[in-house]
């Protein structure tokens, strides 16, 4: 039996790593509202994301959370208990720069986009005819995949409306190996396309923010294997509540549009098959301390 066990654990796992290497690279609710606007008179900035991600239950395809799975074992339904904790860190300094030029009349931004991710996990299994229980820890850690903007263009119209176009591409640097439990890196290039729109109101103090975005991707290294395509929509409002807070609330949505294509998707037409979606919502605060600078 804790042999069967651990067979169902390490598809179970080798699954949860399937899943894990097609997720988005672009994470939908998680920017400030006001981080992709032109900015004014052009610069270099130095701006330093860190994200701490938490998850305690599994979801179906369906999205509903699930603490069992039952297996068909030579006729008889066998029922599985699943918990699991999994926690991880992600750090991304980004080397943002925007022109006091124009370009057809645009500001000109362009980023540099590094990750470090780190991450731990525990996983239980246990059965309903036995007191057998399976458990597997873990942790891995290294730089990720490295996101390159190297075409941002911002207008700005009377103050008003601000519209641009940013396109962004991650080149797989992290490091990957099709069934490896420690990728860092999801093994394929992926291109960005975002049109972010901002409209104010009160002189600024009010922005409301819209940005569709388009992601496609180029086949997994050493596989056959491409990701489908995805489309985010995100919007939200800030508000300057004094010249040094400002609120904010956002909304964030990303769906896989297409299909996982290529002779090794073994998980065509099961249940895995099941297109991807997540979605975000996020409330934030932000102070300056020191005007124009911090």
């Amino acid at each position: 039996m804790r042999k069967y066990f651990l067979i169902v654990f390490l598809l179970s796992a080798s699954i949860v790593k399937a899943q894990e290497s097609h997720v988005s690279a672009y994470q939908a609710g998680v920017m400030n509202v006001r981080d992709l606007a032109p900015v004014p008179g052009g610069g270099l900035m130095f701006l330093d994301y860190n994200f701490w991600n938490n998850s305690k239950s599994y979801v179906d395809q369906f999205g509903n959370e699930i603490d069992h799975i039952i297996i068909d074992r030579n006729g008889f339904n066998t029922e599985l208990d699943l918990t699991q904790q999994v926690a991880g860190y992600t750090n991304v300094p980004v080397l943002f720069f925007a022109s006091s030029f124009k370009l057809l009349g645009a500001t000109y931004m362009a980023s540099l986009n590094p990750a470090f991710i780190s991450s731990n996990f525990k996983m239980n299994i246990h059965g309903s005819l036995s007191d057998s229980t399976v458990t597997s820890t873990g942790n891995t850690g290294g730089f990720g995949d490295l996101a390159i903007l190297p075409l941002g263009l911002g207008w700005s119209f009377n103050d008003k409306v601000d519209f641009s176009f940013f396109y962004t591409f991650y080149a797989p640097t992290g490091r990957y190996q099709t069934g490896a439990a420690d990728n860092v890196g999801k093994g394929y290039w992926t291109h960005q396309f975002q049109l972010p729109t901002y409209f104010y109101f009160m002189d600024k103090a009010t922005a409301l923010f819209v940005m569709p975005t388009f992601e496609t991707n180029s086949n997994i290294k050493d596989s056959d294997v491409r990701p489908g395509s995805r489309f985010s929509i995100e919007y939200g409002v800030s508000q300057y509540v004094t010249s040094w807070l400002e609120l904010e609330i956002l909304n964030g949505h990303n769906l896989q549009i297409s299909d996982d294509m290529g002779d090794d998707v073994w998980w065509k037409d099961t249940l895995l098959e099941a297109r991807d979606q997540a979605s975000t919502v996020s409330f934030g605060a932000g102070v300056w301390p020191w005007e124009g600078r911090l």
